[in-house]
């Protein structure tokens, strides 16, 4: 693989950035590379062949960067998850039991 700007074989994997980029790259199969003879900063596929998928974790899926991973790893992730999913339900049932809204 070569930079596209200065043709370079120079490149490093470069992070991706935030959520819209991170879910839409991985979806098709894209990496972002950053050249580093001339900085440039561009998108190709992966290569990597098929036998070597390695599983995502919660925080690749979200696009976090480092110091957000180290801080909501999957287990907080997923516990807040839970509690927002708890929180809406014991609404739902409050909504229901003081009648703000009405089965039909």
């Amino acid at each position: 693989m070569k930079c596209p700007k200065c043709h370079s074989e120079d490149l490093h994997r470069s992070r991706r950035r935030g959520l819209k980029e991170g879910w839409a790259l991985r979806r098709k199969k894209l990496a972002p590379y950053r050249c580093s003879a001339c900085g440039n900063r561009f998108i190709a596929a992966e290569p990597r062949p098929a036998c070597q998928e390695r599983s995502l974790s919660i925080a690749d899926y979200l696009g976090l960067n480092r110091k957000a991973r180290q801080r909501c790893n999957g287990t907080v992730i997923l516990g807040g998850i839970t509690s927002l999913l708890i929180l809406l339900s014991i609404l739902l049932f409050l909504a229901l039991a003081l009648g703000w809204i009405a089965p039909q």
